[in-house]
């Protein structure tokens, strides 16, 4: 980076190695900007405890970084620079696009509703119930959804940004928040404290 070539003005062209030079040092000024806005919009989502942890991440990124692609210019010559510039484009890029995964990760895990969203009794109509309640980190669905006796079960559930989600006889099934209009089930008509699995399965509030 101390090279004059990445201390110029962008050229018209990039043809000679000068001003191929310079035109990596613009495309990594431009790396490096959106990863860097990138990192500091992610940090201003996280707890404490998850800015550090970041932070030590992006130590050890940057230590890698720079290990694998200064090693590109040892050989020296005039496209040495050159080679460690587009490596460090390469990887600047590639760690802008890790970045971008987590912060949608953590837009999704804050819209999570609460527990409370979904603890408790529900009446589904026809003999249909389902009682959630918390289990370890997760939650216990005890769930009648049918008449037959093999309509019957107690399934595991966790929250995430569309509903609780468990797996019951092998589907995975999500109940979201909604309304007893939304559900086929006569019985929960005008009823606005519900939860939805399917057009035809739904429970409310009891």
């Amino acid at each position: 980076m101390n090279n004059p070539a990445f201390l110029g003005p962008l050229p018209q062209q990039c043809v000679s190695t000068f001003e191929m030079q310079q035109c990596a040092a613009r495309d990594l000024r431009v790396a490096d900007v959106e990863m860097s806005n990138l990192y500091g919009d992610l940090r201003a989502k996280l707890k404490p405890s998850g800015q550090r942890a970041l932070l030590a991440e992006q130590r050890i990124w940057l230590k890698s970084r720079d290990h694998d692609c200064l090693a590109k210019g040892r050989d020296g010559g005039s496209m040495a620079s050159l080679a460690v510039a587009r490596c460090w484009v390469a990887v600047t890029n590639a760690r802008t696009a890790s970045l971008k995964k987590k912060l949608v990760s953590s837009a999704k895990q804050t819209n999570v509703l609460p527990a409370s969203a979904f603890l408790g009794r529900w009446r589904g109509g026809e003999g249909t119930v389902m009682k959630i309640t918390r289990s370890g980190s997760g939650f216990a669905i005890e769930n009648q959804w049918g008449l037959d006796a093999n309509m019957h079960g107690v399934f595991s559930g966790t929250i995430t940004a569309d509903g609780l989600r468990f797996k019951r006889n092998g589907v995975i099934e999500l109940a979201r928040p909604s309304t007893g209009d939304a559900v086929n089930r006569s019985a929960l008509a005008g009823k606005k404290d519900c939860l939805i699995v399917s057009r035809d399965e739904g429970y409310c509030r009891y």
